[in-house]
C-alpha cells in the first residue's frame, strides 16, 4: 500500500509539474513556423538560446511564436536580472541573425 501512494504522489508531482523546457529545436521549429525569418536565421537563435536558462529559452519560444499565455507563464518563473536579460538577448539576437 505504501509503495502504492509513494508512486501514486510520484506520478501526480510529475505530472503536474511544469512542462519541459523548450530546447533549441524547438525554438528553431518555432521560429521556422511562426517568422518569416531564414532558417539559417532561425538556427542562429535557436544556437545562441542554448546559454539561456531553461526559463529564458521558454520565454523566447513564447515570443517568437506569439503565445501571449507561454509569454505570461515564462515571465512569473523569470527574476528582474533574467528577465532583463532575457530581452536584452531578443534584441540583439534578432538583428545579428538575421544579418546571417
Amino acid at each position: 500500500m505504501t509503495r502504492g501512494l509513494i508512486a501514486g504522489v510520484a506520478a501526480v508531482l510529475l505530472t503536474a509539474g511544469p512542462a519541459a523546457a523548450a530546447d533549441p529545436a524547438t525554438i528553431k521549429d518555432g521560429c521556422v513556423n511562426s517568422t518569416n525569418w531564414t532558417e539559417k536565421a532561425c538556427q542562429c537563435l535557436a544556437d545562441k538560446a542554448a546559454s539561456l536558462s531553461a526559463v529564458q529559452r521558454d520565454y523566447v519560444l513564447a515570443i517568437v511564436t506569439n503565445d501571449d499565455d507561454g509569454t505570461a507563464k515564462a515571465e512569473e518563473g523569470l527574476s528582474v536580472p533574467q528577465f532583463a536579460a532575457v530581452n536584452t538577448f531578443i534584441v540583439n539576437a534578432g538583428p545579428e541573425c538575421q544579418g546571417n
